[in-house]
């Protein structure tokens, strides 16, 4: 299933690149939000944090990454994983998704 709106509420999303083959957003999650588990068939996520801090929490294997600004990670396609804000104050992420098919599986 294929879903170009993500099932879950964020504090901001900003749309910077969307074509077939690959998505760039800009994400603010408040203090206590999170993206929920899920995964991706095709793209990979690549997440750069800009300001604040977030949890990059991975399955299979189980894995915790914590990002503050100027850390970055990759996901592979079909790893399931969440974001999570780590602090108290707002978490900025730009989020650069592909190549391929965007969609979003919860887990």
């Amino acid at each position: 299933m294929s879903q170009r709106s993500a099932p879950y509420a964020v504090a901001g999303r900003e749309t910077i690149l969307e074509t077939e083959d690959a998505r760039v957003t800009l994400f603010t999650l408040a203090p206590g939000q999170s993206i929920p588990p899920h995964l991706h068939s095709i793209v990979s996520d690549t997440t750069f944090c800009l300001s604040g801090a977030a949890v990059l929490t991975l399955r299979d294997p189980q894995e915790r990454l914590r990002l503050e600004p100027g850390d970055r990670a990759t996901v592979a396609p079909g790893r399931p994983h969440s974001v999570a804000n780590a602090g108290d104050v707002p978490v900025r992420l730009l989020l650069i998704q592909g190549p391929g098919t965007y969609d979003f599986l919860p887990v």
